[in-house]
C-alpha cells in the first residue's frame, strides 16, 4: 500500500511540473516495489534526506559540505 501511495504522489507531482527525488526508503518498503515489479527507473532516488537536499541544492549550483563537528559543539 505504501509503494503504491508512493507512485501515485510521485505521478502527481510530475503532472504538476515538479521533479521528485524520492528518499529515505525502508529496506522492507524496498523489498515490497521490487517483489511487486514496480519500476522506479524514472524516478530518482538518494539514500538519505541530506543526499536527496544536497543533490537537489547541487542542481541549483549550491555547494553543500559538512560542518566541522567540533565547531556545532561550541
Amino acid at each position: 500500500l505504501v509503494a503504491q501511495h508512493l507512485m501515485k504522489t510521485v505521478a502527481a507531482a510530475r503532472l504538476m511540473g515538479a521533479e521528485c527525488i524520492v528518499s529515505g526508503i525502508r529496506p522492507a518498503i524496498a523489498q515490497t516495489i521490487v517483489q511487486l515489479g514496480i519500476d522506479l527507473g524514472s524516478v530518482l532516488t538518494r539514500a538519505s534526506l541530506a543526499d536527496a537536499l544536497a543533490y537537489a541544492l547541487g542542481r541549483q549550483g549550491i555547494e553543500v559540505s559538512r560542518a566541522d563537528a567540533g565547531a556545532s559543539a561550541r
